[in-house]
């Protein structure tokens, strides 16, 4: 659920800050802090729905403040209605049979806090999504701001094709997963006394790294003849970290949304990517369309919606004409004094092998776990290929 924690800190960031074009400490007023948060989608494609509830933070130091202990129930249109259970930690879960998930059907969300705040939202409704037509990647190299530069990299793009469709409002979700891997094998390793690993352990030696792009990616076709649109821009992947030394993964969600959905979440892109970051221009006033009916003046912040779903995964290794350009997170060092260097505050401390023992080279311990690299998982994801 760590995932949820990062997009409601991210939704809160987007939606509270006020700037003009010259970069300043933005002076939010206590009001604009301790909102409800809400983010929730009713999906078509999905039987297991998501809502998170959280309240805002300062922005001087955003927080994740969930909410629990909440009532939460999801309504259609035609009077059905589904309970969601409590996950913890601001989340709620819920299943919703596909039966009722029908374009045309449209949804509502009504939470009672624990203090007894009854929040609601307006119905939203549910749109055909498309097939995914196609999902790609080029070689690219992207011009900085400081001339003659680039970063090199590969470029995902979408094609859409909603001509068998009424859907007009469009949006993408991406998740990368990539494959990244210790530098040794647990061997030799030391507490006080030398300990021989054979066959060395290899458990620690190979991770899996998944995570969501913080990129909100919209599209309407309203204005074009046809319903089609080829070449849209997804995420831009460089060649400074480990990310495509073993294997890519990129995991593409379209929604087909309603037009007040994609107003909400295009005003929502605006704020979060306008180039030169968050200050660079005014943002838009951003209000979505839940409302807190004991507290009427109490804003809430957050949109709950309903859309048809649409997902396909695209997998990269070996990108021709593409070096890779980064610093691994191992960096041994010689034991010049011998083992007593090593202190009872390094224990275990991990030795570099050689063909007749171990080295006085002492290892540290990112050089021998794969998980001590920024998180990931040594499981390897069902997906994954072989």
């Amino acid at each position: 659920m760590h995932q949820n924690k990062l997009n409601a800190v991210f939704l809160v960031l987007t939606l509270i800050v006020t700037s003009c074009i010259k970069s300043f400490t933005p002076n939010i007023e206590s009001g604009d802090l301790n909102k409800i948060v809400v983010t929730g989608q009713v999906n078509l494609g999905e039987e297991i729905q998501r809502v998170n509830i959280s309240r805002s933070s300062p922005i001087s130091s955003p927080e994740y403040l969930p909410i629990i202990g909440c009532s939460v129930e999801i309504s259609d249109d035609k009077g059905n209605v589904f309970v969601l259970g409590d996950d913890g930690n601001g989340n709620y879960t819920g299943q919703i049979d596909q039966g009722y998930l029908q374009a045309g059907t449209s949804f509502r969300i009504k939470i009672i806090t624990p203090d007894g705040d009854e929040i609601v939202s307006d119905y939203d409704q549910i749109n055909a999504c498309p097939v995914i037509d196609t999902v790609y990647y080029e070689r690219k190299d992207v011009e900085l701001n400081t001339p003659g530069k680039y970063s090199l990299g590969i470029q995902f793009y979408v094609n859409l094709d909603a001509r068998a469709t009424t859907s007009r409002y469009f949006m993408w979700e991406a998740y990368e997963t990539w494959e990244y891997h210790a530098d040794y094998p647990i061997e030799w390793w030391y507490d006080g006394v030398v300990h021989h690993v054979w066959p060395p352990d290899y458990s620690r030696k190979v991770c899996w790294k998944t995570r969501k792009i913080q990129h909100i990616y919209t599209l309407t076709t309203r204005n074009l003849t046809d319903n089609l649109f080829n070449r849209y821009e997804l995420q831009f992947v460089d060649n400074l970290s480990a990310r495509l030394m073993y294997g890519y993964s990129l995991l593409v969600k379209q929604y087909a949304l309603s037009e007040t959905a994609y107003t909400y979440w295009d005003q929502m892109r605006i704020n979060s990517n306008q180039q030169g970051g968050l200050y660079e221009k005014q943002p838009l006033a951003i209000r979505g369309n839940l409302r807190n009916l004991t507290h009427p003046d109490n804003e809430v912040l957050g949109f709950f919606g309903a859309a048809g779903l649409r997902s396909t995964r695209i997998f990269v290794a070996n990108v021709p004409d593409l070096p890779l350009d980064f610093s691994t997170y191992c960096s041994p060092s010689a034991l010049r004094q011998g083992l007593r260097e090593i202190g009872p505050s390094d224990y275990p401390a991990y030795l570099m092998g050689n063909e007749f023992g171990y080295s006085l080279v002492q290892l540290n311990v990112e050089c021998v776990d794969c998980l001590a690299q920024k998180g990931g998982t040594n499981v390897k994801p069902d997906f994954w290929p072989n």
